[in-house]
């Protein structure tokens, strides 16, 4: 069976509140903010999510995703993105994989779903997520 990839990512900028991931980099129109669940597709069985973390401020700080909308048969749907730790606000190197989330999620085909992070803890400072939705 075909597997669908749809992509959406933005900044973090602010802490405890909900960020709308809209238009993959340079992209605009033909991305529209939802996704649209692909023609064909049943379930949404993976989630590909990774930020980066400027670590402008010593903190501690983790990162999930919120998929909401008339797309999934249940809604909402959470998953982790990542967490992080600093002492110090300087300095600090990382290189950040991206997870695989697996998941067996009913999809309605034709209707949307919004992707949406946020991040808890202290504010970190800015931190660019992406997640990608993998339909099958």
């Amino acid at each position: 069976m075909s597997k669908f990839y749809r992509t959406r990512e933005a900044p973090i900028t602010a802490l405890d509140t909900r960020t709308a991931l809209t238009f993959l980099g340079s992209a605009t129109a033909e991305s529209p903010s939802n996704v649209v669940v692909p023609k064909g597709a049943t379930k949404l069985v993976e989630a590909r999510a990774s930020l980066g973390h400027d670590f402008a401020v010593a903190s501690s700080n983790s990162f999930f995703f919120r998929l909401e909308g008339d797309g999934l048969e249940d809604s909402p749907v959470f998953g982790p993105i990542a967490a992080f730790g600093s002492s110090v606000a300087t300095g600090i190197r990382r290189v950040n994989p991206s997870y695989r989330i697996p998941l067996d999620v009913p999809v309605i085909p034709g209707n949307s779903i919004a992707i949406s992070a946020e991040q808890a803890g202290a504010d970190g400072g800015t931190i660019a997520a992406g997640v990608t939705l993998v339909f099958s």
